[in-house]
């Protein structure tokens, strides 16, 4: 129970306070709490999630409501049928005393004469009785003007894009109103510092009942403040205000993506501007926005929501409190620090997530809570996505499992022998690579090219070793890092051709026009693909974009994305590029060809712009020697189809800029290694497909595949078991002395010589296995070995730290390449 509803609770245990009971009776009997998780059969909104035909029909008159709001108070058990969800204010629904009785009579609807209970309940004397007495006071009509406007809007909405035509309010009208409740949300708030705001918001994000002492609380001379803002976020009238300014914020976004979608269909664009896009600009001097909003509307979330479903009702009030938190957070830089709500996943399965996830298609009536970035940090998700590979593993090995049961059940004679051909791939538990370091790419794509669908979701193990030395290493973990280092490297080779690197940025990208067959992309994007599900970080850097077109739906990729084609986008890989579409923005164009260059294997092309989306690709070309070239005849680049040019290239004006801006984006992000492109998605979505994706944003995807190059050598140590040492001996305290004093570099490389990792996993070293283990030599000339199947460094013990740092330093630099017998 919230403390909001223990302090409800409490009030009305005093002896004294009947007509707050009777009030808080009638409230809830005619409004409801408005949690849809309640049951109480005496409240409004427990009576309506009554299952048919239960389901009561009509809403109790204020007549009705006083009759029975008297007689529950008067009997033996008064507070025993109230809703602790229902939050009363002195802002009670009911007339005040200034108000006439007629108005009271118009209002309640016909009754009959013939009832004592409802005679009795329309006295003057009751009804004066059953008024909030402070209600001229605490019920402002502007609060209610605004609250019949918003109901307004969300009752007008259409349900989708198909139904009925309605007369709807512009984007512009509905903004104009949700800033007025804004407006008016502010100034019934307590004025305070950021300091007891964020005091205040702690107890919201954690989901605490009450306050705990914190070093970090306000110490200024009206510290308390913070219960006051905590009052007023839990106040009946504000609370109905914004729950409903949030309804309505949720079904707007709703439409506009209805909209968005249905015009995407049939060629078209969007003729709207978005309604985030005018409250952002509406919003801009409101700096307290996200400080006073975000944990306001957390405060909405966790009354609407019920603590253990993984989705919400679309247009709902929870997903409306999400909503608007998703847009403090993604256009208020400041407001980011308030939108975090790790009250959500305290409460929340990880398998759950995982399973119900794969199951809910997000595009329906129902949206899943990891699609709001804001709600889950970035160690959860990947949490969250491992326990989804384990899951199609379990499932994996568990048909392998079956498959050998039903052939010892059908052929019981070939128990003593081993399966062959197809039967033995099917009864296999693991995916099992055999690998040679001298010819790692060869070997790879040999033994993963046209492997079945079930065999690629196993768990992956791997044999390293020289040609004839196979048997090299039990792979724990270790031997799968180590593999796929030596293909990333082999395949960001310049030599190989078919990624290359930004000298500037140090990022590297599909090579425009590269020479490799596309089947060479296709068997990467698989191995790509297989590292993902197996938990193994990538020593690969790559733009951010990169992962944004990964995760993005095939639907999303033809014609260009307006979220891809942004030159934000182009910002980390293409900076030079960035920068001349910024300034062309902003200038006037005089000259320039509407067409795009790409130079590859000695040819300058310029690409006219495409007339139709399947069309060969239009061309002119040149030699290094600036002659012209016959592209149909001479290219033959994989994935290309060229085309002669029937006319020249159109010219940018200052009209169509904008179009050529967004066009060449998505000619350097997509089209110029489209045919790349495509080949690594059929690859990669064999193993995960996009769905799974969706659970990262873009950033959370990038830190899961490549990790951080930052070793934090203190996580490190913490994370560190010990055999033949103790943590705290002074060799130990020692060796750890000597590591601290090197440069990152030299960490570095001795974590890969133990580990074989060249990058750390999201969440930090301490998710990596470091073992020292004691081991005794006969001549301490000897140096340190490590096994990288195991994670484990076999350290002698040296006579003094000088000794010791100078055989860490000779076997990190003769072990870090293979199994670490340096």
């Amino acid at each position: 129970m919230s403390h909001t509803s223990s302090t409800t609770a409490k009030a009305h245990s005093q002896p004294g306070d009947i007509r707050q009971t009777v009030l808080h009776y009638i409230g809830q009997l005619t409004e409801g709490c408005g949690v849809w998780s309640c049951d109480n059969n005496v409240c409004d909104t427990g009576r309506r999630n009554t299952a048919a035909p239960n389901r009561p029909v009509r809403k109790y008159t204020p007549r009705s409501a006083r009759a029975i709001a008297i007689a529950l108070a008067s009997g033996p058990s008064p507070l025993k049928h109230i809703c602790p969800l229902y939050i009363h204010s002195n802002s009670s629904s009911q007339v005040s005393n200034g108000e006439d009785a007629s108005v009271i009579v118009q209002d309640e609807g016909s009754h009959d004469p013939s009832s004592f209970s409802q005679l009795h309940s329309n006295t003057r004397s009751i009804r004066q009785f059953c008024a909030s007495p402070h209600a001229s006071k605490t019920q402002p009509g502007k609060h209610q003007d605004l609250l019949k406007k918003l109901q307004s809007i969300v009752g007008s909405t259409p349900t989708c894009v198909t139904s009925p035509p309605r007369k709807l309010a512009s984007n512009q009208q509905v903004a104009s109103i949700i800033v007025k409740c804004i407006n008016a949300l502010f100034e019934a708030i307590p004025t305070a510092s950021p300091a007891q705001y964020e005091y205040a918001d702690s107890f919201i994000r954690d989901g605490s009942a009450f306050p705990s002492k914190k070093t970090s609380a306000p110490v200024d001379a009206e510290w308390n403040r913070w219960l006051l803002i905590l009052d007023k976020m839990d106040s009946r009238l504000e609370l109905k205000l914004l729950s409903t300014m949030c309804q309505t914020f949720a079904l707007r976004i709703q439409l506009e993506a209805d909209l968005d979608e249905a015009r995407r269909k049939v060629g078209g664009r969007s003729n709207f501007t978005p309604l985030a896009d005018i409250l952002e600009l509406e919003l801009r001097e409101y700096h307290e926005c996200g400080m006073v909003l975000a944990p306001w509307c957390k405060r909405v979330f966790l009354m609407h929501w019920d603590g253990i479903s993984t989705s919400i009702s679309r247009g709902s009030v929870a997903c409306g409190a999400l909503e608007c938190i998703h847009f403090l957070h993604q256009r208020f830089s400041g407001s980011k620090a308030y939108c975090t709500l790790p009250a959500v996943a305290k409460s929340l399965d990880a398998v759950e997530m995982a399973e119900t996830w794969m199951k809910l298609d997000n595009s329906g009536a129902r949206q899943h809570l990891l699609s709001f970035d804001f709600l889950f940090t970035a160690p959860q998700r990947a949490m969250y996505f491992r326990t989804l590979c384990h899951l199609r593993m379990r499932q994996a090995v568990s048909l392998s499992e079956q498959a050998a049961a039903m052939r010892r059940r059908l052929v019981p004679h070939m128990l003593d022998e081993e399966p062959e051909g197809r039967l033995k791939y099917v009864e296999e538990q693991y995916l099992l690579l055999n690998v040679s370091r001298t010819n790692v790419l060869q070997d790879t794509f040999d033994q993963i090219w046209q492997r079945q669908q079930g065999e690629l979701t196993r768990p992956l193990r791997v044999r390293l070793g020289e040609v004839d030395d196979l048997e090299v290493g039990h792979d724990l973990g270790g031997v799968q890092i180590e593999f796929f280092n030596l293909v990333c490297r082999e395949v960001w080779k310049e030599e190989t051709g078919m990624f290359t690197t930004n000298l500037q940025t140090g990022l590297a990208f599909f090579r425009p026009g590269s020479l490799q067959p596309l089947f060479m992309f296709e068997l990467l994007g698989l191995l790509f693909a297989l590292a993902m599900h197996n938990g193994i970080t990538l020593p690969v850097s790559l733009p951010l974009v990169f992962y944004k077109v990964l995760g993005s739906e095939a639907g999303e990729l033809e014609g260009g994305d307006p979220r891809h084609n942004s030159i934000e986008n182009l910002k980390d890989g293409w900076p030079t590029e960035a920068r001349s579409l910024s300034s062309l923005l902003k200038e006037d164009v005089e000259g320039l060809e509407y067409s795009f260059p790409l130079e590859a294997n000695g040819l300058r092309l310029s690409v006219h712009r495409p007339r139709e989306p399947d069309s060969a690709t239009m061309a002119s070309a040149t030699d290094s020697k600036g002659q012209s070239v016959d592209l149909p005849a001479v290219v033959q680049w994989p994935g290309w189809r060229f085309d002669h040019p029937e006319n020249d290239p159109d010219t940018v004006t200052s009209t169509n800029k904008h179009d050529f801006v967004s066009e060449y984006t998505w000619w350097l992000i997509w089209r110029s290694v489209e045919p790349q492109w495509r080949a690594f998605l059929t690859g990669f979505n064999r193993v995960i497909d996009r769905h799974c994706l969706g659970m990262f944003p873009a950033a959370g995807l990038k830190s899961f595949v490549e990790g951080s190059s930052r070793l934090d050598i203190a996580e490190l140590r913490k994370a560190s078991r010990y055999e033949g040492y103790e943590a705290k001996s002074k060799y130990i305290q020692t060796f750890w002395r000597v590591v601290s004093a090197w440069p990152e570099k030299r960490q570095k490389q001795l974590l890969k010589f133990v580990t074989a990792a060249e990058r750390i996993p999201i969440g930090g070293a301490g998710h990596l296995t470091f073992v020292v283990k004691k081991t005794v030599v006969e001549d301490l000339n000897y140096l340190p070995t490590s096994s990288t199947c195991f994670g484990t460094l076999y350290l002698p013990r040296y006579p003094n730290g000088e000794v010791l740092n100078e055989k860490l330093i000779r076997a990190i630099e003769y072990g870090l390449e293979g199994f670490g017998t340096g």
